[in-house]
């Protein structure tokens, strides 16, 4: 198991108290649940909210989690499908201003998780976790359940980013 989220966030994650030694399974459950969960928290927001200490509106980091969850689905597939192991990195920051956060909907932001929950999950399935190895630059080699744990890691992260948000927007 690789180490890389518990040596940069702690264990549990100081912020969001994730514990990394979540079970495989309800770690893919924390993610299926994502559409439901923000779901609620977005009810009656406008997505434009933003907290003064955060770098997204609750928007942003909607469409984020989608980006990343889409992002690592297919880095999995394309293992899965015999592509090389290497995968390369993106930059969060400049991905949101590349789709301009700013100007998306709440309700495409919604869509757009949901579609990546769906995609994300069919990808965790085809990959059998035995044999899927990613070699990512910064993380080194991650199996199956170390995408799984991070991915799962990263949304429930900027779930309490966004409860942080719409219980005291700072607009």
């Amino acid at each position: 198991m690789n180490d890389w989220g518990a040596s940069v966030y702690g264990d549990p994650c100081r912020e969001c108290g994730y514990n990394w030694t979540i079970s495989l399974a309800d770690a893919v459950s924390l993610v299926a649940n994502l559409p439901f969960d923000y779901s609620g928290l977005l009810e009656g927001r406008s997505g434009r909210e933003q907290h003064p200490d955060l770098t997204w509106s609750v928007t942003g980091y909607v469409s984020h989690v989608a980006d990343n969850l889409r992002i690592w689905a297919e880095r999995l597939m394309g293992v899965v499908e015999g592509a090389p192991h290497l995968v390369g990195l993106y930059d969060e920051n400049k991905l949101a201003d590349a789709r301009n956060y700013r100007d998306i909907a709440i309700q495409a932001a919604v869509w757009s998780l949901t579609r990546s929950v769906d995609d994300w999950l069919r990808s965790v399935e085809a990959s059998p976790d035995s044999g899927v190895v990613l070699v990512h630059p910064e993380r080194g080699e991650l199996t199956l359940s170390d995408v799984v744990l991070s991915n799962a890691h990263d949304a429930l992260h900027h779930q309490l980013d966004i409860e942080r948000t719409v219980r005291d927007p700072g607009q």
